[in-house]
């Protein structure tokens, strides 16, 4: 009865004790303390089963005869297959197991103890599951005083493994709640960081004005937008979008926003500055990723705006509460493929008339029923829009469309007017 008692006792603080802990190996060296004074045994392992390799390895070893010398050898360069030793069948089999004279047995291999210089006698081992999943193995060997661990050990031992299961399985999940916030912080970090890449958008002058907006579908996006003062007084602006989005995108974007701020001042031509920046951009991503984009040179004191496509979506040109047709440019997205050249047209605002290039974030914009914006719903929604700009009213409009569905892609607006005289 008192040997009831005592291992009551055992079971009671082990539980309290893993309870208390969060970092898995300090769990499993508490763990294996615990299992060492309950069964009074030499040594004690535990082998974390790794599905992704369908190997056994041990993860913490603690030996009062060899000391952490042996436990550093078995964690460097033990492990098992399944069905491997005595750990890999119970962890096929999902049995307990004592093992009474181990070298005499044939599903003892003997390679830890050659690694290690321990002598293995008996052992006890059992199955750490949680539910049907197998997590690993925890071992006690070579009970100290007696011949062998008892049927009262493997039923004690299989309440630490019950008990280390749901400890390891907490453990985990804890790691991966840090790993997620530390994932949330990361990326927050790199929203404030996108936010740099915006500009502050100038005053034209001569009664010209700017605004613009950029919305992410993620934490970050590939869509860009820039407006870059020229020697001439005239504005080079785009709005460019890099295929995807999230982490990936938004580093094409970082590059094809230097790229073209180098290359701005280096070319008379859009179609000469989008080829260059098209070169580079093969260079950099060997076909793997592209970026669709139209730019723009506008001349505040003229109202004259040429502009490129490379394989963008064409600027929308409003007169009153109508849209015009722009001239229609034709040229494939950056970093598909070198030598490549792109025409550009031109047009000319008169006052009230604005410009807007948008990404598809816009027309593709998704409904609950899972129908699209479209181009045809983007001018339904600005015809008859006289007032300026008018890029809040579409950037409304689209947040109406979705209805509060999770945006698909990246959304982002850039508008140029002219005020009435």
């Amino acid at each position: 009865m008192a040997g009831q008692v005592e291992r009551l006792r055992h079971l009671i603080s082990a539980n309290q004790s893993l309870a208390e802990i969060e970092s898995l190996p300090v769990l499993l060296d508490r763990l294996l303390e615990l299992a060492q004074e309950v069964t009074a045994a030499e040594a004690a392992s535990v082998l974390l089963w790794e599905p992704e390799r369908e190997l056994l390895s041990f993860a913490h070893a603690r030996n009062s005869v060899l000391g952490e010398s042996a436990s550093d050898l078995l964690l460097r360069r033990i492990t098992l297959r399944l069905g491997e030793g005595v750990a890999g069948w119970v962890a096929k089999e999902r049995a307990s197991l004592i093992v009474r004279e181990a070298h005499s047995d044939r599903r003892f291999s003997g390679t830890a103890d050659r690694s290690t210089g321990f002598v293995t006698r008996c052992l006890l081992c059992v199955p750490v599951l949680y539910g049907e999943e197998l997590l690993g193995v925890l071992q006690v060997l070579n009970a100290t005083g007696r011949d062998c661990f008892d049927a009262a050990d493997q039923e004690l031992l299989e309440s630490f493994a019950n008990l280390a299961a749901v400890a390891i399985v907490r453990s985990k999940l804890l790691e991966e709640r840090l790993a997620q916030q530390r994932l949330h912080t990361q990326l927050e970090t790199a929203a404030r960081i996108q936010t740099h890449f915006w500009p502050r958008l100038p005053d034209p002058g001569h009664g010209s004005r700017l605004w613009a907006v950029s919305q992410p579908a993620a934490f970050v996006g590939g869509d860009l937008y820039d407006c870059i003062p020229l020697p001439d007084g005239s504005l080079l602006l785009y709005v460019a979008d890099v295929a995807g989005k999230g982490l990936p995108a938004s580093l094409v974007m970082a590059a094809l926003w230097s790229r073209i701020r180098a290359e701005s001042q280096a070319h008379a031509s859009l179609g000469g500055l989008l080829g260059a920046v098209n070169e580079a951009l093969v260079e950099l991503l060997d076909g793997d990723m592209f970026a669709t984009a139209v730019i723009g040179r506008y001349h505040p004191a003229t109202g004259r705006l040429a502009f490129a496509s490379a394989g963008h979506l064409p600027p929308l040109w409003l007169r009153g509460g109508n849209l015009l047709h722009s001239p229609a440019t034709r040229g494939l997205p950056l970093g598909i493929v070198a030598g490549l050249s792109y025409e550009a047209q031109e047009i000319a605002l008169e006052p009230g008339d604005a410009v807007l290039f948008i990404t598809d974030g816009v027309t593709e914009a998704r409904s609950r029923d899972g129908g699209f914006l479209d181009d045809a719903g983007v001018e339904r929604v600005l015809r008859g829009v006289s007032t300026r700009p008018c890029g809040p009213v579409l950037a409304a409009a689209v947040a109406d469309w979705q209805a509060g569905v999770p945006a698909a892609d990246d959304m982002t607006i850039f508008e140029i007017w002219r005020e009435t005289d």
